[in-house]
């Protein structure tokens, strides 16, 4: 079989990578990317896959809409030159109008319930819709495939997964040093507009609250996306992106806007803080049956409680608890998925008769 594999963020990188790489002994894989924050590419590249840019993320919504043509014409382009069989995308309407224009089976991941505009017009499109089961809005039930967990279990689930320690040493720290990432988001996706970086809005208060926690913990903050500002230069994280995720699993501590990371912070067992309006039903999985996070809007609960928390000698301890309680109800992802590619369309008719077959891959 011909797959591609269409990335619009560079954490969907990760989470088809472990899947990606079970295909390829039987089948040929193909990546097209919509690049974004300029790391994609890099990524694709350290991972060894073949990929195609079909173009830029626009930053603003005039630019996305003028931009669809030309990525749906390019993607096109490219799904019939492979003579593609099965096209794998977040829930972009992009991909799904390829896929009916080329009559190819399209499976579709998403997460966030807030993506409104986006799903409305995807959802009628796809073949099948993966979300984790904790997603709180309504999906076509004959193409819904709901899994126990989030996306990040693709390529964080312990069976895919060890954190390597090197990163460690290129920032001149070690396993027992207490470490505190931040992230400020951009907030430039579709799903994002109307709203106002806290981090932009408030940074007397960040800058107060970094220098109260740097007493206890070594602090880094991810520029990738978003640079808040000069006076945070000695904080800006200087790592390779393929590195990110290596240096949260050894962290102690993440706050900040990035909704995605946080998600992944509670995978790995690492307390999180998330500063944000709007709502994920990931995180309030997280946040309110395994205890591993919260969420708010208020800056100064935020840091605060950031504060008394890295404090702890406790806290470590506390979470690997905490994160194995979560382990033992969520599944390896990417097995899964591998299951479902190769047998599909059986596998999707097991699912819709025994959704609790998925535990097959635990």
């Amino acid at each position: 079989m011909n797959i591609i594999f269409v990335v619009y963020h560079p954490f969907e990188c990760h989470l088809y990578k472990h899947v990606a790489e079970m295909l390829q002994p039987k089948n040929n894989v193909f990546f097209a990317l919509l690049e974004k924050e300029n790391i994609e590419q890099q990524i694709l590249e350290k991972y060894g896959f073949n990929y195609y840019k079909i173009g830029n993320n626009a930053t603003s919504r005039t630019k996305k809409i003028i931009n669809i043509p030309f990525i749906i014409f390019r993607l096109l382009r490219i799904a019939y030159k492979f003579k593609t069989d099965y096209i794998i995308s977040g829930t972009s309407p992009f991909t799904a109008i390829v896929a009916k224009l080329l009559r190819i089976p399209c499976f579709g991941f998403t997460d966030t319930e807030t993506a409104k505009f986006n799903n409305r017009l995807a959802f009628p499109l796809f073949d099948v819709i993966f979300t984790p089961d904790c997603f709180y809005e309504k999906v076509p039930a004959k193409k819904h495939i709901p899994f126990k967990g989030y996306l990040d279990f693709a390529y964080l689930h312990p069976k895919v997964f060890s954190p390597q320690i090197d990163v460690l040493k290129k920032l001149n720290l070690s396993k027992d040093s207490k470490i505190v990432l931040m992230r400020f988001s951009a907030l430039k996706a579709m799903h994002d507009f109307g709203l106002k970086s806290i981090g932009n809005e408030n940074k007397d208060v960040v800058l107060h609250y970094i220098n109260e926690i740097e007493k206890y913990a070594n602090v880094f903050i991810s520029t990738t996306e978003h640079n808040i500002g000069p006076e945070f230069k000695k904080y800006e994280l200087n790592i390779e992106s393929y590195e990110y995720i290596h240096l949260l699993a050894f962290c102690s501590l993440y706050i900040g806007e990035g909704t995605t990371t946080a998600s992944e912070a509670g995978v790995l067992g690492v307390p999180w803080i998330n500063i944000q309006k709007t709502t994920r039903g990931y995180l309030i999985d997280q946040e309110e049956n395994y205890d591993l996070g919260f969420r708010t809007d208020n800056i100064d609960l935020a840091f605060k409680t950031a504060i008394e928390w890295i404090k702890r000698d406790d806290l470590a301890e506390v979470w690997k608890k905490k994160r194995e309680k979560l382990l033992n109800d969520k599944i390896n992802l990417s097995a899964f998925l591998f299951w479902f590619i190769e047998n599909y369309p059986e596998s999707r008719e097991i699912m819709r008769v025994n959704p609790n077959y998925q535990d097959n891959f635990k």
